[in-house]
């Protein structure tokens, strides 16, 4: 499944990539200043800077694509041109005329490309098809035991990238590339986790194997931080800064975001929100400490605590059953869940000050009763009222939630470019590591 390298924008060296030749090719503005550079590698950043451009205005004329990326007139005309006869812009409605001939204005073509995002679980994973918009094609679930067991989860996501791919009946010569969440610490510059108990993994790598098995870029993140990187992508927090995105149900996590990036930590643990200890000798948690918050408040001591009450193990079918029933013991511990919960991302909150707090996840499905108390606890119990300064959305959800995630993570990587500027609305970061992708251009192939 070779990439083909005609005159296609594909992930190889920089001098393969064809852009038409202009006289002023000069450096976009906001970005740190390359003199090293290679001709052929500006092109490749000054194509990435106009196909971000167009698909960050929805429709913009060439002009204004001119005066935003500071580019000379005949180099946007070129750079266009060749990406309408690619087919990845399309020429859409004309603008109102100010004098002259109206202009007409550019969109990038959803269909241009498709992307590959899978979410690992204990069980199994999810596995999605996204469009360039993070529109679901096509999705699908395989369960099989994947705990203690790498190897098997590397033959099921190259088995289960091909299947959905056939599926949707997208060609291979289409798709840039493949995106993987799953719970743990991860090494996002080569792909690999370092740490994952949910999966009980040690030093997996990822990146490498798959990227060799199926001949195209993969990227490996936690998987709540690839939960941010879509709300930044095409989500609620478009336009926002610094936000916290807070993942409840089955575990407990968080992504945070700083100034339009991710934060990871020195060793790319952040965000392990669920492992807090918040009662020295409690519940024994997944992690085999005792007292976890996500022992106190997640789905399974939910679950366990309800068990208790009704003198049967409860399971997760019957908990939202007695939820939506109304069931008094059920909705207690619920609401106590709740306003342990709430307090935790409270103090979260007067830590990191973020302007949108985005609340989802299975969890989610228990309702005001769970959800309340947490939005209560922030507006109530945050340092200096700064609580009732966040925005909070809580959201639906769905399971292939996690695998969109993870497939943004591969527009992410396509589309957008090294080094932020105060005006950029995406999640800048990259890897730059030939281990992972090969290159850090970006990546169209022509589709058959």
């Amino acid at each position: 499944m070779a990439h083909k390298q005609s005159d296609d924008f594909t992930h190889s060296e920089p001098s393969s990539t064809v852009t038409p030749e202009t006289k002023d090719e000069r450096e976009p503005a906001g970005r740190p200043n390359t003199p090293r550079a290679s001709r052929s590698l500006l092109r490749d950043l000054n194509v990435s800077l106009l196909i971000e451009l167009v698909r960050r205005a929805g429709a913009i004329s060439r002009a204004e694509l001119a005066r935003q990326s500071q580019l000379s007139a005949p180099t946007v005309s070129a750079i266009v041109d060749h990406l309408l006869k690619r087919g990845i812009v399309v020429e859409t409605t004309t603008a109102p005329s100010s004098g002259g001939r109206p202009p007409v204005l550019l969109s990038v073509d959803p269909k241009a490309g498709y992307v590959v995002g899978i979410k690992l679980r204990g069980d199994g994973l999810t596995t999605v098809v996204c469009d360039l918009d993070a529109q679901v094609v096509a999705s699908c679930e395989h369960y099989v035991p994947l705990v203690g067991d790498p190897a098997a989860a590397i033959a099921a996501i190259e088995q289960e990238t091909r299947r959905i791919l056939r599926t949707a009946a997208v060609s291979p010569s289409k798709v840039l590339g493949l995106g993987i969440g799953l719970s743990g610490v991860i090494e996002t510059s080569d792909g690999v986790c370092r740490f994952s108990h949910l999966l009980q993994w040690n030093d997996v790598e990822l990146a490498g194997p798959l990227r060799d098995r199926l001949g195209l870029p993969v990227w490996v993140e936690n998987d709540v931080n690839a939960l941010a990187v879509a709300e930044k992508w095409a989500g609620d927090a478009f336009t926002a800064s610094d936000f916290v995105t807070l993942t409840v149900g089955r575990g407990i996590g968080l992504a945070i975001v700083v100034n339009r990036s991710l934060y990871r930590g020195a060793h790319g643990a952040s965000g392990e929100f669920g492992h807090m200890i918040v009662e020295p000798g409690g519940p024994k948690c997944e992690c085999g400490r005792f007292g976890c918050l996500e022992a106190m408040v997640g789905e399974g001591a939910i679950r366990r605590r309800i068990s208790e009450r009704k003198g049967h193990d409860v399971s997760r079918d019957e908990l939202q059953l007695l939820v939506d029933m109304g069931d008094s013991a059920a909705l207690e511990v619920i609401d106590s869940a709740g306003r342990k919960l709430g307090l935790a991302v409270a103090n979260v909150v007067t830590l990191l000050n973020p302007e949108l707090l985005i609340i989802c996840g299975e969890g989610t499905a228990l309702g005001p009763t769970f959800l309340d108390p947490i939005v209560n606890a922030v507006h109530d119990q945050t340092f200096a009222d700064l609580g009732r300064e966040v925005e909070i959305k809580v959201q639906g959800w769905g399971d292939e939630a996690w695998a969109v995630g993870a497939a943004t993570l591969v527009l992410r990587e396509s589309f957008n470019l090294p080094g932020a500027d105060d005006n950029s609305t995406a999640i800048w970061h990259r890897t730059n590591s030939t281990a992972t992708t090969g290159s850090s251009e970006v990546a169209f192939v022509s589709g058959n």
